[in-house]
């Protein structure tokens, strides 16, 4: 075995874990079995905008992106399995970058089911703390 195909398999191994990594995170934070799952929704002072929109979007994204290339940089097939992981990874980077604008909302329908109505709570707690500086 050459060190180019060990370091091209050892690559591959890394990026495979992160990727995987990041995909059981997200779902266990979109689960939300435990408070320590449902943290990243926030509290009753507001919400946390980029972790929700990190654990919703971004994440997955990410381990998607790692799982693209860890399929590219594999020996041998790499190539062939280069048709489907780069558009496949193209759109994952799209979404990414959309996950990180902050100006850009996000559907409802990306959260899950019993995250929706916490944040409508974060949305109004937030208005409601803007509308009262406002007033000062």
């Amino acid at each position: 075995m050459t060190s180019q195909l060990t370091a091209r398999l050892l690559v591959a191994s890394g990026l495979t874990l992160v990727g995987v990594a990041l995909l059981a995170y997200t779902a266990w934070a979109r689960h939300g079995g435990s408070p320590a799952a449902r943290r990243w929704m926030g509290n009753e002072f507001g919400s946390f905008t980029r972790d929700e929109r990190m654990t919703v979007l971004g994440a997955p994204m990410l381990g998607v992106l790692c799982l693209c290339a860890a399929a590219i940089v594999l020996p041998e097939v790499g190539r062939y399995l280069a048709w489907l992981a780069v558009p496949l990874g193209l759109g994952a980077f799209v979404t990414l970058l959309w996950a990180m604008m902050t100006f850009l909302p996000l559907p409802g329908a990306f959260y899950p089911r019993w995250a929706r109505p916490l944040r409508d709570r974060n949305r109004r707690t937030e208005q409601s703390i803007h509308a009262g500086l406002r007033r000062r």
